[in-house]
């Protein structure tokens, strides 16, 4: 049945928009949106605010000289993947995969 409720549920409700931005993130965030942070022709950051619900902004670095990392594919659908999986280890806890702009947790 899970597997039929995701099927349903990826059909329903759209993916998230990617939004590259030059520099810093904006001051407000929208909810179901992952921005990727550009300086300088290099990809910085990613962050959204946290799909559990509970607000937080996450920053995932995207630098490989520096730890944690991750990287962001681009899908020509226009969905990104990242790679890694995002664990909050503290607060809210949340654990989740961001593939093709879904968030699958786990």
């Amino acid at each position: 049945m899970r597997g039929a409720y995701r099927r349903i549920h990826n059909w329903i409700v759209p993916p998230y928009a990617t939004l590259l931005v030059e520099d810093t993130l904006p001051k407000q965030l929208k909810r179901r949106t992952l921005y990727i942070v550009e300086e300088d022709g290099f990809q910085e950051q990613a962050a959204m605010i946290c799909p559990c619900g509970c607000h937080s902004v996450l920053h995932m670095n995207l630098l490989p000289d520096e730890r944690p990392c991750w990287r962001v594919t681009r899908h020509d659908d226009g969905t990104t993947t990242l790679h890694p999986s995002v664990w909050r280890k503290k607060d809210c806890g949340s654990h989740f995969w961001f593939r093709n702009g879904r968030v699958v947790w786990c």
